[in-house]
């Protein structure tokens, strides 16, 4: 009988909504029916039925959300209450950024029927809801998105949405595969600023808000150098925002987020360990990303490499932990097994000395000798650059104005300067020296528009690696034929010969010197080869050595990590380096000059073309010589056998 009784009054009330409804109904039924108050005069008041039958308050009368409203309400309606049913969301709601603001008397802020719905209100587990994970960042965006609420809200600097629809939250949230929508991150009705420490949002909170979905990185975060320093109440540690981002979160693999392997050692990492305030405030070592960029592993990861070690690859990601504690990846101990990752064989040498090694500091650096070593290596290089360099230009300049008015030399074919052979090696270590110095300097300096042809290629840095290497190999496999054939030729070792140094050479100069200043009208009487060029064969003698050496350790670095330690590897780049400087300079200012811009062959000399020189410039150039093959000098089969001889 109770039951009877019970399941009658609910019939009754039910009996009673239904028809309060139908009252409410014969009104707003009306497709047509608009308002007619000052405030919001001409918009609907329509309420369709069938949105309401299919809603979560499908059996919720009308009155029981417009409380005190009766058939005769005239034109202000009293809002819906959504406390009588909702209490707790209401008291998060009121409590929140949205709700103090709508207290405030900020009409904009959302009230729950703008999140919601209206009549339509379904489940969030529905898709067509509109709190719904997959419809959440365009029901928010209906404010944060929108150009002109921004403007009148300083809500926001720009749109959140943009970031958040290139994030791999979004793209798993549309895939269906559970991703992060908005509420997951800045809760439901208790919204609150970033510097309330109530939010899900102040940076304290962060790492507990995303390990809701992260637990295992999140307990991994906390017993590391910065997750300590979080709990310690620092804040200027980073968090789990700082490192990925707030809205447009990628994947590591993602090229322009964060957590991109060739963005963490010279965006990410650096906003901290380059600021000079949080080095200071901190006692942190400073000049990480300028000690990383000179080293081996900073060259290659500008060139665009993404398996280069970077911050992370030695540091570790969310574990990070000071090199002095046991369990750090950089721990003096642990070092072979962390560079071994990469460097299969590393032996304990590997880890000896600075990783991070700083030139500038030099001797000062308290007796890291991969800092003293680099910084005297580069001391020498630069004075060695300046002093040659700057000699070739004194050098040459005198001769320039010696010459100016001198008139051209006349090209022809009595004299065989250059067999084929010799040719052909001038050829290709030309060919190959000139995509070594392009190639090289495009890894070192890949952001320079002169640079770009290798990214109209695709790939970057491998074809910069690539036509560097190929050149490398080009110039060796040259430089070995000319040993051959300077061991095996008649031709090439009396070439040898008459290239090495002698006391004469220093004569010859000397009386060069003169002839410029003006204190003598006696010019040198060149043999075969003079002082211009033996300087130039052994510079390329020295640079070729220095260069192929340092060069192999550099490109096997596995093998040569086996028995020297990292910073070997940064003595050895700073040598390639420099020497590539001085190369370069030196083929421009001497050689250059030399065969191009001297008034006696300009524009060009075709020497190393034909490899033939004409009877008055043999005369001119190398009158010694010529004078011995007057005499009847030794005869050479391999070159001038028939050819016509002139006497000065």
């Amino acid at each position: 009988m109770f039951a009877l009784g019970v399941l009658s009054l609910l019939c009754c009330l039910w009996s009673a909504a239904f028809a309060d409804d139908q009252a409410c109904l014969e009104c707003h039924a009306d497709p047509d029916l608009k308002r007619e108050t000052a405030d919001k005069k001409g918009s609907p008041v329509f309420v369709d039925q069938a949105l309401i039958d299919g809603s979560v308050h499908e059996r919720v009368a009308c009155t029981e959300c417009h409380a005190g409203v009766t058939t005769d309400h005239g034109e202000h309606l009293p809002r819906a209450r959504c406390s009588s049913c909702h209490e707790e969301e209401e008291a998060e709601y009121t409590t929140g950024l949205h709700g103090v603001a709508r207290q405030a008397g900020v009409e904009d802020a959302p009230a729950c029927g703008d999140c919601h719905g209206s009549h339509q209100i379904l489940a969030a587990a529905d898709p067509r809801s509109t709190v719904n994970p997959q419809r959440q960042p365009a029901t928010c965006a209906a404010c944060h998105a929108d150009i002109a609420f921004i403007k009148r809200r300083p809500v926001s600097l720009g749109s959140p949405l943009q970031g958040y629809e290139q994030s791999t939250h979004f793209k798993a949230l549309k895939e269906g595969k559970g991703g992060a929508a908005c509420s997951d991150c800045h809760e439901y009705h208790g919204l609150r600023k970033p510097n309330d420490p109530r939010s899900t949002i102040y940076r304290a909170n962060i790492p507990r808000t995303c390990g809701r979905c992260h637990e295992k990185v999140r307990q991994v975060y906390e017993q590391s150098v910065h997750g300590k320093a979080l709990a310690y109440g620092n804040t200027d540690t980073p968090t789990c925002v700082d490192c990925h981002g707030e809205h447009r979160i990628g994947e590591t693999a993602d090229q322009g987020t964060g957590g991109y392997a060739a963005y963490l050692s010279r965006t990410t990492c650096v906003r901290c360990h380059e600021s000079e305030r949080i080095v200071e405030k901190y006692g942190l070592p400073a000049k990480r990303l300028t000690t990383y960029i000179d080293s081996y592993h900073g060259l290659a990861d500008q060139s665009g490499s993404t398996v280069v070690a970077n911050c992370a690859s030695c540091h570790g990601v969310h574990d990070i932990l000071p090199s002095k504690d046991p369990a750090s990846s950089i721990n003096q101990n642990n070092l072979p097994k962390t560079c071994g990752k990469c460097h299969p064989g590393a032996g304990e040498n590997f880890a000896l000395g600075s990783i991070h090694v700083d030139a500038d500091r030099g001797d000062r650096n308290g007796g890291d000798l991969g800092s003293v070593v680099i910084y005297y290596v580069r001391q020498f290089y630069l004075a060695l650059i300046l002093v040659t360099v700057l000699g070739m230009v004194v050098h040459n300049a005198l001769d320039f104005a010696r010459n100016f008015s001198a008139p051209r030399l006349p090209r022809g074919t009595e004299f065989l300067r250059f067999n084929l052979s010799e040719r052909f090696q001038h050829g290709t270590m030309a060919l190959s020296f000139m995509v070594l110095a392009y190639s090289g300097f495009a890894l070192k300096f890949p952001d320079e528009w002169w640079a770009t042809p290798f990214a109209w290629l695709g790939g970057g840095g491998d074809w910069r690696r690539l036509g560097h290497r190929g050149a490398a190999v080009a110039m060796v496999g040259i430089c070995l034929y000319h040993l051959g054939y300077l061991a095996f030729s008649r031709r090439g070792r009396e070439q040898f010969w008459q290239m090495f140094p002698r006391w004469q050479d220093l004569r010859d100069a000397w009386q060069m010197l003169r002839c410029y200043l003006g204190r003598s009208d006696q010019h040198p009487r060149f043999g075969r080869f003079g002082y211009v060029e033996k300087l130039e064969y052994w510079a390329l003698v020295w640079g070729s050595v220095v260069m192929t050496l340092t060069g192999f350790l550099l490109w096997f670095e596995n093998r040569t990590l086996r028995y020297l330690p990292k910073w070997s590897l940064d003595v050895a780049t700073a040598i390639h380096y420099y020497e590539a400087w001085l190369a370069v300079l030196a083929i421009i200012v001497w050689h250059f000059y030399w065969v191009i811009f001297n008034p006696r062959v300009y524009p060009m000399s075709l020497v190393w073309l034909t490899g033939r020189l004409s009877a008055k410039a043999m005369a001119e150039e190398h009158p010694r010589e010529l004078e011995e093959l007057g005499r009847g000098g030794t005869p050479d089969s391999e070159g001038r056998e028939g050819q016509e001889v002139h006497n000065p």
